[in-house]
């Protein structure tokens, strides 16, 4: 037996099943995960129901019955069949059974409740914000666990991760964007770069407690009241009220110079292929015409991943050239290793003088097991335009999948990772040595970040200047002089390309040799894809949600426009 603030809690056993009666809610989570009564029979009496779901409600202690310990919750979900015949602000006792559904404490089974009363003022309300909870590392387990089942309320929240398939979105409560920074996640390796985790961001699901559930952004900002639940091991705000305080207009163009001799740019098609997928093929032709016509604006070399064949790269170049009948692009792929199919390409509009085109790296070996290195080979492009010769290298590297798991199947992804761009480097370098007055240009979806991931420094080793943080397995500087990293001269709020559990980050980049530098005028990534909830990408008629990646744009040198601004070709 255990005193409490109303006498004693006696435990009895009722048919075989340990039963707990008189417990405080405090009592009944306990400080730690899971509860000290998981799979018994408890009573709780006389507290206030704060939110009403289709199967379920939350109560919580009135304000002079809390313990007023900060890392003990007083709420909890009861989990009710049928439809609970309560209502916010009822005062009520229920008697069940302790579940940890998993990790979420319920109190289900067979459930009894008995209204008291209603319309009482309810419990006071607990404010996620800049400080709560903590944005840094080591994050105590229970930091969100002892709101667990309470009502809480977010002033100046962030959207930071776009509604999923699921309906959920990520957020943060003090109003910021969070970022992908450099290393190891938390806790990370000894003597290696470790990344927090952005450990401050957690879920929101609209519409938990019935309603309709708008589609949320990145980058929206909201005000929200509700409860705190776990879910699936992760911590949500089911809100009762949601405010959307400001939208971000998606999509968006890129936004460039005034002019430009030559503009480059790439796009992850995601996958695009004539079968497959959530979307009719014609539709999704429709909405990558529109992104590259009007987001990426009319770009004179699009350099394009994730897409199945030469064939239907042309499908893509036709739809264009149906959409708008001046605009006219030749299609360039070579297949390459990729068990899925997928694999680079280039789109090159009429007005470039095309002169070449080969795949490189194509039979290089994986020292790992004998495999081919690449599965999406780099092809290399070389053309001119208004007088600016250039030699283009568009890659798909290795994935970040798999590149934290333990083991041998971890230690496999890391390598090839390293391998692939240890050997570009050599090719790139032997490519300068060679041709010292060329103008380069590597460009595509890297899948890694501007900076060290910790374990691999990916686009240190290909440009040719290592991250000082270092690596797993460490970087050298085999491309001398070293490449220009673009996306490092746009301010670092625009500096991402896709959304990742909420982070959002860079994966798609241009890098350009010393001899081409000059003649860059910037970089810019469209917005409509990375930010844009799930949804997005099977509405019909607009370029948001083409793809899962923002499309980017390098500006290179000069151009003439006319008097309606628009460019000369």
């Amino acid at each position: 037996m255990r005193a409490t603030r109303f006498g004693l809690a006696a435990a009895l056993l009722v048919f075989g099943v340990p039963l707990a009666y008189g417990l405080e809610i405090w009592e009944i989570q306990g400080p730690d995960l899971r509860s000290p009564y998981e799979n018994q029979t408890v009573s709780t009496n006389n507290n206030t129901v704060t939110a009403v779901g289709s199967g379920f409600f939350f109560v919580q202690c009135p304000n002079g019955r809390a313990d007023g310990d900060p890392w003990t919750s007083d709420g909890v979900l009861v989990d009710f069949t049928g439809t609970p015949a309560v209502e916010v602000g009822d005062r009520v006792s229920v008697t069940g059974r302790v579940v940890e559904y998993y990790g979420q404490t319920e109190i289900g089974g067979t459930v009894s409740v008995t209204v008291l009363s209603s319309g009482n003022q309810l419990p006071t309300i607990v404010d996620l914000d800049a400080s709560v909870p903590t944005d840094t590392q080591p994050w105590p387990e229970t930091e969100l666990e002892r709101f667990e089942g309470m009502r809480i309320r977010v002033v100046e929240g962030m959207i930071t991760g776009p509604t999923d398939r699921y309906g959920d979105a990520r957020a943060t409560a003090n109003g910021e964007r969070t970022f992908r920074e450099p290393g190891i996640q938390y806790p990370g390796l000894p003597n290696l770069p470790v990344w927090d985790g952005n450990p401050e961001v957690f879920e929101i699901d609209p519409d938990a407690l019935g309603g309709v559930s708008p589609e949320l952004a990145a980058g929206t900002r909201f005000s929200a009241e509700g409860v705190l639940a776990y879910v699936f091991g992760s911590y949500q705000l089911w809100p009762s009220v949601l405010n959307l305080e400001s939208v971000p207009p998606l999509p968006i163009s890129v936004s460039g110079p005034a002019s430009s001799a030559l503009t480059i740019a790439s796009q992850n098609l995601e996958r695009l292929a004539r079968s497959g997928g959530d979307l009719a093929y014609d539709d999704r032709l429709d909405k990558l015409s529109l992104q590259i016509r009007e987001l990426l604006d009319e770009p004179d070399i699009l350099a394009v991943q994730e897409v199945d064949s030469l064939s239907v790269l042309r499908d893509l170049r036709d739809r264009i050239e149906a959409d708008a009948s001046s605009l006219r692009y030749r299609a360039h792929l070579v297949e390459g290793n990729d068990p899925s199919g997928i694999d680079v390409g280039y789109l090159v509009r009429d007005t470039v003088a095309f002169h070449s085109t080969e795949q490189i790296g194509a039979d290089v070996v994986f020292s790992w097991d004998g495999s081919r290195l690449y599965d999406r080979p780099p092809l290399v492009l070389e053309a001119s335009r208004n007088g600016i010769d250039v030699t283009v290298v568009v890659v798909h590297l290795k994935s970040l999948g798999g590149v934290e798991d333990p083991g041998s199947s971890g230690d496999r992804v890391r390598r090839k990772r390293f391998e692939q761009s240890e050997w570009l480097a050599h090719w790139l370098q032997d490519r300068q040595t060679g041709a010292p007055d060329e103008n380069l240009v590597v460009i595509g979806d890297f899948n890694a970040f501007e900076f060290s991931d910790g374990f691999v420094d990916v686009v240190g080793q290909i440009s040719g200047s290592p991250d000082p943080a270092g690596a797993l397995l460490p970087a050298s500087e085999i491309v001398d002089p070293p490449l220009v990293v673009a996306a490092l001269g746009i301010s670092p709020e625009t500096r991402y390309s896709y959304v990742y559990q909420g982070s959002a980050e860079v994966l798609d980049h241009a890098l350009v040799n010393e001899n081409l530098a000059p003649l860059v005028r910037g970089l810019a990534y469209s917005r409509g894809n990375a930010d844009a909830p799930d949804e997005a990408s099977v509405m019909i008629g607009t370029a948001m949600g083409s793809s899962d990646h923002d499309g980017l744009v390098l500006f290179i040198g000069p151009r003439v426009r006319d008097a309606g601004g628009r460019r000369r070709p």
